[in-house]
């Protein structure tokens, strides 16, 4: 089955298409960094009022759910939302697609963030943190509870890499593919004779609707990424292990 695509693919050797686009998306984070930054008031406006409003909100919840510690931590937060974002709805730009419409993206985000929380998980709490995969202070009788329970954990944080990323995937995969199915209907029925191209507008009328549809969808997707990052994150590092 050929999925239709609205985006141009262009063929770079040694550059696949999705690998380009992930490039333009830290690319445009630059440049709005850079813009941001250069004309900073203590009222913030424009592009420094919504940088500001996103950081402290982000920044904000993972105070509530890590603590003091999180400081650390702002950069992986920060980066993964902006990233995500952005990505998700660089697809709305007719010739450009969504990297996070490619399952290698969300799945490489997704295992970086699964190794991340197990590596400081380890740093912080020594060989302690396994404690996190049983229930510590059960008599020796009960250890066939904790080896089953060891195994129910361990499996469900294997799980949880390939749930973030197809979560991901299959909705901003479905928003490429719509936005691709309104260009082709729209240009085939144009083609046809008669009221072809008074019908041809419908799928044009409806693109700002679906456009809104995809920047919201876009939002929600990389949103749930970040919170259940900082979810993972917390319950690693957390002195209340």
């Amino acid at each position: 089955m050929q999925i239709v695509k609205e985006a141009v693919e262009l063929h770079i050797p040694y550059l696949p298409t999705v690998i380009l686009m992930s490039l333009l998306v830290w690319g445009i984070l630059f440049i709005l960094s850079i813009i941001a930054v250069r004309k900073i008031s203590i009222i913030p406006k424009g592009i420094q009022n919504f940088l500001e409003m996103t950081f402290e909100w982000i920044l904000n919840f993972a105070d509530n759910v890590i603590g003091p510690e999180a400081g650390k931590y702002y950069p992986l937060f920060l980066g993964i939302f902006l990233f995500i974002f952005t990505a998700n709805i660089l697809g709305v730009i007719p010739g450009l697609n969504s990297p996070t419409a490619n399952p290698n993206i969300p799945l490489s985000l997704a295992l970086a963030v699964f190794f991340y929380y197990h590596i400081q998980g380890f740093i912080k709490h020594k060989l302690g943190y396994i404690k996190n995969f049983i229930i510590p202070g059960l008599p020796l009788w009960m250890m066939p509870v904790n080896i089953l329970i060891f195994f129910i954990e361990f499996i469900s944080h294997l799980v949880r890499p390939f749930s973030l990323s197809l979560r991901l995937f299959c909705n901003i995969f479905a928003k490429e593919t719509l936005l691709g199915c309104l260009a082709f209907l729209a240009v085939s029925i144009y083609a046809l004779p008669g009221i072809g191209k008074f019908i041809s507008l419908m799928p044009v009328f409806l693109r700002p609707m679906i456009i809104l549809l995809a920047i919201l969808i876009g939002f929600v997707q990389a949103l749930i990424f970040l919170l259940l990052s900082i979810i993972y994150v917390g319950g690693a590092v957390k002195s209340e292990h």
